[in-house]
């Protein structure tokens, strides 16, 4: 009886002390819980993740859809305005991936972790001046024709020509007043002809210097006009060339110092900033390609498929990429630091690479097979 008393006091005054009876932990949900769905943040960025008929498709959105089934997961999806909030909502944990084009760089991977990459792409200039209608390329030999190298050209080589002709006029009119009159005015537009006439075709018929001053003036002259025809002809074909055909923009080396347009806090701004150019930012790049087409900015830079996709979407053929992609990177889905999906989201992109889903994908999207 006293053992029963005993063993009951102890227990009552172990029921007494703060946390001898320990609780147990209340299980908080996950993304990898039984029943819970995984929090997916996106942008609309064509084509890779945008809204059409009230379903999310694109490239990255049907492919991520497939992964998800491949790795049975349900998810729900949140959609925000930039790359930058999608980093934000995951590094703050409000979400568990992001999908789109979403690259991969060293600066992300301090907060967040990646998938296995699923596209590889990079920066490309577009450019608004290509080939279009027949009258616009009228206009523009035109215009190219009278830039200021070639003008200042025509008009040093008018004055070599009138100093010519006033020197032969000097020299001869006193000896062959025939040919050359002593009246000015006239003496000079007969001296003009024979000028013009022996920078084109080497000579005047029938006319010509009998005095010395008069020769030793048309030798130079003679001598004088081989090179000036050569020069004049290679400086034309070059200006009209460089300007008419290929335009003022042609790689990422002709960029630093122009008005460049590209997306606020994207990759390509971040690269336009270090090289020296004249950035311009834009909400999306739907913006930046109208600026272009408005000639508010000299090109744009941005990520190359959606580049060209956006262009390829005006059907404008004075719309032109040029250059070649350069900045080389990858699109990753997006996780948290650490996260537990990692492993099994990259095995299951593996498979889908396999099975040939990125391949149908490009050919949906941009028409090409990799």
């Amino acid at each position: 009886m006293r053992t029963l008393l005993l063993i009951l006091s102890t227990v009552s005054l172990l029921s007494l002390v703060p946390g001898a009876a320990a609780q147990a932990p209340a299980v908080v949900p996950t993304a990898t819980s039984p029943g819970a769905k995984i929090r997916v943040v996106t942008r609309n960025l064509e084509p890779f993740s945008f809204e059409k008929d009230g379903r999310r498709v694109g490239y990255a959105a049907e492919l991520w859809d497939q992964l998800a089934r491949e790795t049975k997961l349900d998810y729900e999806v949140k959609v925000v305005n930039t790359a930058a909030e999608i980093i934000e909502e995951l590094k703050n944990k409000t979400a568990d991936v992001g999908v789109g084009a979403i690259s991969v760089n060293a600066k992300r991977e301090e907060v967040i972790d990646f998938t296995q990459p699923f596209y590889d792409s990079g920066l490309q200039v577009l450019v608004n001046g290509g080939s279009g209608s027949f009258a616009d390329s009228i206009f523009s030999l035109i215009g190219n024709l009278f830039n200021i190298e070639l003008i200042g050209a025509f008009a040093l080589l008018l004055v070599a020509m009138l100093v010519i002709s006033h020197l032969v006029w000097r020299f001869e009119h006193p000896l062959n007043g025939d040919q050359w009159p002593e009246d000015y005015k006239k003496g000079m537009l007969e001296s003009f002809w024979w000028t013009i006439s022996t920078l084109l075709v080497g000579g005047a018929d029938n006319k010509g210097p009998v005095g010395v001053g008069g020769r030793i003036v048309a030798i130079v002259w003679m001598l004088l006009s081989i090179v000036l025809v050569s020069l004049l002809t290679a400086s034309f074909t070059t200006t009209l060339t460089v300007n008419t055909l290929k335009g003022d923009i042609n790689g990422p080396g002709d960029l630093p110092g122009r008005k460049v347009a590209t997306v606020k806090g994207s990759t390509a701004e971040t690269w336009l900033n270090v090289k020296g150019a004249k950035v311009v930012q834009f909400a999306n790049v739907t913006e930046c390609v109208l600026a272009l087409k408005k000639s508010d900015v000299d090109a744009v830079v941005y990520d190359a498929p959606v580049l060209q996709y956006e262009a390829g979407k005006l059907n404008d053929e004075k719309l032109q990429m040029v250059g070649p992609v350069f900045e080389k990177q990858y699109y990753a889905f997006a996780l948290q630091q650490d996260s537990a999906l990692r492993e099994s989201l990259s095995q299951g992109l593996l498979k889908l690479t396999e099975q040939g889903v990125g391949n149908e994908l490009r050919k949906k999207y941009f028409g090409e097979d990799k």
